[in-house]
C-alpha cells in the first residue's frame, strides 16, 4: 500500500467561508468570517499495487481509498466559530455560553462553502458536501497578536451526490462586473410610514454575490434626510442593520415618526459588492408620514 497527497492552498482576500449543517444551502449557512493565512485542502489517496509471480515489480495500481483534508484558521473567535471547531452543534451556544459537551446525536456532519478568487479575475467556488471536524481540539492560538480559531475537517464521500461529485465540486465563473442595485422596499418609493411609531425603513439590495458590508454605513452610503423644511433639512437619527442572507438594510429611527413629515432617502455610489463593483448612480427616493 502507498499513500499520496494532492495538496493545494489558496488565499482568501475578499472571499468567504460558510459552514452549514449537512445539506444546508449556502444562503442560510453561517458566515464564519475571514481566514488567517488562507485555506489548505488536500486529498489523501491510498494506492494498492498489483503484482504477479512472474514480474519483479508491480504491474498495475489501483486507488482503493481517498479522503479530503481541509484546514483553515479563522480570525473571528466567536463562540459560534469555537463550536464549529470543537465539533459541537449550534445549540451548544446559548445566552453567551458555549457548553463543551459531546454531540447528543452522534457525529456532526457539515457542508462547507468557500468562495475565493479565480483565474483572470473570476470567482472560484468550493462546495464540500460532507465534512466532519477532525482536529486535535486545540483550536485557539496566537499569531501576530491575533487570536485564531484553527479548524480541521475530513471531507468524506457523500453517496447522495451525483457520480463523480461525491466529495464536492470546484466551479470557476467569470469575473463579477455587474454593479449592485438597491431600492426602498418598506415603504416603497412614494409611500408612507405610520405616525407615532418607530416602524423601520428597509432597502433591498439586488446582487448575485456578496455585498461588502463595510460599505454599508448610515450617514455615509445610506442616509435618510428630513426635508419637511428644506432650509433646515437634517439627517434623521437612528441605526441600521444588514441581513446578509436577505441582502436587506434596515433603518430603525431613534424617535417616533412625526405626522406629515417628508423624507428623502439616499444611497450613494459608495455601496459596493465584494468584487469591488459600486452602485452605478446614487439612488434617491422619498416617503412621508401619515397625517
Amino acid at each position: 500500500m502507498q499513500t499520496g497527497n494532492i495538496l493545494f492552498g489558496f488565499n482568501l482576500g475578499v472571499s468567504t467561508i460558510r459552514v452549514g449543517t449537512y445539506g444546508e444551502a449556502e444562503g442560510t449557512s453561517a458566515d464564519v468570517g475571514r481566514s488567517e493565512g488562507g485555506v489548505e485542502f488536500s486529498i489523501e489517496r491510498e494506492i494498492k499495487h498489483v503484482e504477479t509471480d512472474q514480474d519483479p515489480g508491480p504491474v498495475a495500481a489501483k486507488e482503493i481509498r481517498r479522503v479530503g483534508k481541509l484546514k483553515f484558521g479563522l480570525n473571528e473567535v466567536t463562540l459560534a466559530n469555537l463550536a464549529i471547531a470543537f465539533n459541537l452543534p449550534e445549540t451548544a451556544v446559548a445566552d453567551g455560553v458555549l457548553s463543551l459537551g459531546v454531540a447528543a446525536n452522534g457525529e456532526l456532519y457539515r457542508t462547507i462553502y468557500i468562495n475565493t478568487d479565480g483565474p483572470a479575475g473570476g470567482v472560484r467556488k468550493y462546495v464540500l458536501h460532507k465534512c466532519v471536524a477532525s482536529g486535535p481540539a486545540a483550536h485557539a492560538y496566537k499569531k501576530d497578536d491575533k487570536t485564531i480559531v484553527e479548524c480541521e475537517f475530513d471531507v468524506l464521500w457523500d453517496t447522495s451526490q451525483g457520480v463523480g461529485e461525491e466529495m464536492g465540486t470546484v466551479t470557476d465563473t467569470g469575473a463579477d462586473i455587474i454593479a449592485p442595485t438597491v431600492a426602498l422596499s418598506t415603504p416603497v418609493d412614494g409611500q408612507t410610514v405610520t405616525k407615532l411609531t418607530k416602524n423601520p425603513v428597509v432597502w433591498t439590495i439586488t446582487e448575485t454575490n456578496q455585498v461588502d458590508e463595510a460599505s454599508i454605513v448610515y450617514g455615509d452610503t445610506f442616509s435618510i434626510i428630513n426635508t419637511t423644511l428644506p432650509a433646515s433639512a437634517a439627517l434623521v437619527a437612528g441605526t441600521i442593520a444588514y441581513n446578509a442572507t436577505a441582502k436587506m438594510v434596515t433603518f430603525t429611527p431613534s424617535s417616533e415618526w412625526t405626522a406629515e413629515d417628508i423624507f428623502q432617502t439616499i444611497v450613494s455610489t459608495g455601496l459596493q459588492d465584494l468584487a469591488g463593483n459600486n452602485l452605478a448612480a446614487a439612488k434617491i427616493e422619498q416617503f412621508s408620514v401619515t397625517a
